[in-house]
C-alpha cells in the first residue's frame, strides 16, 4: 500500500520471461560489460514530442489508465522514451499530465526541490470524496504528503528504526520467519499439490516482519496485510468502482485497527516503534495514526511484490535460479536486479510546486507529474541490454525505492527480506515451477505484483 493516488482524467501481454520486455531468458553467463552508468538519457534532453506523437502519447496513456493491470508494460514504457524524456499528455478541459520517461529525468525529477507530493487539489479533482474515506484522510497527514521541515522532522522521527544496523539486527527474525513458512509450504505441496506463493508465502512473510518490528501481534499482521493488499486499489491510477468500494472498506478497517492499536499503548507501553512513536507525537494522534498507517502499508506493499514477482523471474530463468542456489553470496545483486527487472512501484506521483523546467520542458506549477520508474529502470542508458535479467550484473542504483528527499525510508528492510528468502525459497524447492500462469493483481498500473501465483514444488529434505 504505496502512497499514490488516483490521477486519470475523466475522459472517455505476454508472460514476463528475462525481464519481461525481451522474452528472452539470461543465460548464467554474467553481462559482457560492467552495467554501470551515468545517469543519462538514451533521448536528447531537449527533445519536443510532435503533434502524431501527443496524440500517440494520449492512447498509451488512456491504456496505462485501466482497472486491470498489462502484464507486460515494458514495450509502452520503451515506447515513451522514444517520444521523449518529458511527454506531456493533454485532454480537452483537463490539466496536462506530464510523463517522465527516461532515467535521467526521472532522478531529476525525484531530486528536485521544486517537485513534491501531490496537494489537497490534486485528491479533489480526481478523487471528490477522498476527505470522506478513512484511509485517504489519514495518509494525506502522513509524511509522505509533507515536505520542507515538516517532512524532515516525521523522517527524522522514524529513521533510527530503520537505519542499515537496526535493520541488520532483524535477520535472524527473518530466517525464522521464512523457515516456519516454507515449512508448512512443503506440507501444502505435498504430493505435487498446487499451492499459492502469494497467500502462502509472500502476504504472511512481509506481514510479519513488517508487524514484528512495529510491535504489531502476529495474528493481526496477517490480517492487516490482507487488508492492506486490499485498500491499496484506492491509491491507484485508475481503479474500477467496485475496486474502489472494496478498497474503501478495506482501508476503513485498517484506520480503524490502527487507531485501536495506539491508543492500546498509550495504556500499555512497550519497547516498540508504536510506543516510541507516541512518545515523539505527544497528543497529537492524526500524526501518530497516519504514520503508523503509511509506515505498516508502505513496508509490507513492496516486500510482497519484490516476492512474486521475484520468484517469477527466477522461474522463467532457470540457470539464473541455479546460480543462487550454488552461490548464495549473489543474494544482494540477485535483489538489485529483482528491483530493476520488476519494480513493486512503477509509477511515482508528484506535484510542481512552482514552475520547474525538466528536460526541456517547462512544467507550470501545480501540474500532476508522473515519474515511469519502471521504465526508468529499463533505460539502456542505465545499464546494458536492460531487457536481461542477470543477478551477476553489477548494482545500478536504480529507482525502485523513488530518490531524493522521499527515498523510500524502509529500503533497506525490503532488501534484506528478499536477500534472506530467496535462497532460502529455491535451494529448498529446486523443482519449483508455475502450476498456472499467475493472475496480477488489479488495478496493478502503479503497484505492481501478483494476486495469485499457484506453483507446484517438489522438497528436498533441508535438515
Amino acid at each position: 500500500m504505496n502512497p499514490s493516488v488516483v490521477i486519470e482524467p475523466r475522459a472517455s501481454g505476454t508472460p514476463a520471461t528475462g525481464c519481461p520486455a525481451s522474452g528472452t531468458p539470461a543465460s548464467s553467463a554474467p553481462a559482457s560489460v560492467p552495467a554501470s552508468r551515468a545517469p543519462a538519457s538514451s533521448t536528447p534532453a531537449t527533445s519536443t514530442p510532435t503533434r502524431a506523437s501527443n496524440i500517440e502519447a494520449r492512447r498509451m496513456f488512456l491504456r496505462m489508465a485501466r482497472p486491470h493491470a498489462d502484464p507486460n508494460p515494458y514495450p509502452l514504457y520503451a515506447r515513451l522514451r522514444e517520444i521523449g524524456p518529458v511527454v506531456p499528455v493533454v485532454f480537452p478541459g483537463v490539466a496536462p499530465r506530464y510523463l517522465v520517461t527516461t532515467f535521467a529525468a526521472c532522478t531529476a525529477l525525484l531530486r528536485d526541490e521544486n517537485i513534491g507530493p501531490l496537494a489537497e487539489e490534486h485528491f479533489h479533482e480526481t478523487n471528490p470524496t477522498w476527505n470522506e474515506q478513512a484511509l485517504t484522510s489519514t495518509l494525506f497527514g502522513s509524511m509522505a504528503f509533507h515536505s520542507g521541515a515538516e517532512h524532515r522532522m516525521d523522517r527524522a522521527m522514524l529513521a533510527k528504526h530503520f537505519s542499515p544496523r537496526r535493520t541488520g539486527k532483524r535477520r535472524e527474525d527473518m530466517v525464522a520467519v521464512a523457515t516456519s513458512l516454507l515449512d508448512q509450504l512443503a506440507v501444502l505441496g505435498a504430493d505435487a499439490q498446487p499451492v499459492d506463493i502469494e497467500r502462502e508465502l509472500a502476504v504472511p512473510y512481509s506481514a510479519l516482519i513488517t508487524g514484528r518490528l512495529m510491535g504489531i501481534p502476529d495474528d493481526q499482521a496477517l490480517r492487516l496485510g490482507w487488508l492492506a493488499r486490499q485498500a491499496s486499489a484506492t491509491l491507484e491510477l485508475a481503479p474500477s468502482p467496485g475496486q474502489r468500494q472494496q478498497a474503501v472498506q478495506a482501508g476503513d478497517q485498517v484506520v480503524k485497527e490502527m487507531t485501536a492499536l495506539a491508543a492500546e499503548r498509550r495504556a500499555q507501553p512497550r519497547e516498540d516503534l508504536i510506543t516510541d512513536l507516541i512518545s515523539q507525537c505527544g497528543d497529537d494522534e492524526d500524526r501518530l495514526v497516519s504514520n503508523l498507517v503509511l509506515l505498516f502499508g508502505a513496508g509490507f506493499d513492496s516486500p510482497t511484490s519484490i516476492v512474486g514477482m521475484g520468484l517469477r523471474l527466477f522461474l522463467d530463468n532457470p540457470g539464473q535460479a541455479q546460480l543462487l542456489r550454488e552461490d548464495p553470496t549473489l543474494a544482494d545483486t540477485a535483489t538489485e536486479e529483482i528491483l530493476r527487472c520488476e519494480p513493486a512501484v512503477q509509477i511515482m506521483f508528484r506535484a510542481a510546486r512552482r514552475d520547474v523546467t525538466l528536460a526541456g520542458v517547462t512544467i507550470p506549477a501545480g501540474s500532476i507529474v508522473l515519474a515511469l520508474v519502471a521504465g526508468a529502470c529499463h533505460d539502456p542508458a542505465l545499464v546494458d541490454d536492460p531487457d536481461r535479467f542477470d543477478i551477476r550484473r553489477r548494482p545500478s542504483g536504480g529507482l525502485s525505492f523513488g530518490g531524493g528527499a522521499h527515498y523510500c525510508l524502509g529500503a533497506h528492510l525490503a532488501r534484506l527480506s528478499a536477500t534472506v528468502l530467496f535462497p532460502m525459497l529455491l535451494q529448498r524447492f529446486p523443482h519449483m515451477q508455475l502450476a498456472e500462469e499467475p493472475t496480477y493483481r488489479s488495478p496493478g498500473v502503479a503497484l505492481r505484483g501478483f494476486e495469485r501465483m499457484p506453483v507446484t514444488l517438489t522438497p528436498t529434505n533441508p535438515h
